[in-house]
């Protein structure tokens, strides 16, 4: 049986910066193991994205199981709002357990007004943002890249998603090389990419 990643998406969750992760773990063929992706928000009720996407979430919060193999924070339009509050005890779980934990855009900013950075290296949109948070105690922890990968825990700003998606293959125990074929695909460009990976083809 398939594990699952768990994708956290609020309303108005940001489109572009979980399909090709989604997308890649979902992938029956590739040369890692895949995973069964679903995703979950603080209700069953249908979730709108910035794009205007209608989907429907798998779980709530409270019914995630703890044997997924990871938990995927969404950024958008969401995480400085009520709803959102419940994840920070989700993720804390998550890390504490060992398994692997994304956030990317503003659900960086999430976890670290949460007081989750503080024991890990990370990146957000800016430097900044958790400027006036009591909880966030690691601003030397900060790292001025796209994604960094710290143990379990990987961080991107919102303009990363392909970084993202590499950072988080390689804490799923994907291949290095695998991982970095696949992000020349999408950061070469396809042909040169061809060229590079499979010269004689």
């Amino acid at each position: 049986m398939k594990q699952q990643v768990v994708f956290v998406i609020l309303d108005q969750f940001a489109d572009w910066e979980y399909g090709p992760l989604a997308a890649e773990l979902n992938n029956p063929e590739v040369d890692h193991p895949a995973y069964e992706v679903v995703y979950a928000s603080n209700t069953l009720e249908p979730i709108t994205s910035i794009g205007g996407l209608r989907a429907l979430p798998h779980y709530t919060f409270e019914t995630i199981p703890e044997s997924a193999a990871a938990l995927i924070l969404v950024g958008g339009d969401s995480w400085r709002k009520p709803e959102a509050a419940p994840a920070a005890d989700l993720a804390a779980g998550f890390l504490s357990r060992g398994k692997v934990v994304g956030a990317i855009c503003d659900a960086t900013r999430f976890l670290g007004a949460k007081g989750l950075l503080n024991n890990y290296r990370h990146t957000m949109n800016f430097r900044d943002s958790t400027e006036g948070e009591p909880l966030y105690q690691n601003a030397g922890g900060f790292v001025q890249e796209d994604a960094v990968r710290d143990r379990n825990l990987v961080t991107a700003n919102g303009n990363a998603p392909y970084a993202f998606t590499r950072e988080v293959l390689l804490a799923l125990g994907t291949k290095p090389e695998e991982a970095d074929k696949w992000l020349d695909f999408f950061t070469l460009g396809l042909h040169q990419a061809l060229a590079k990976h499979y010269p004689q083809g």
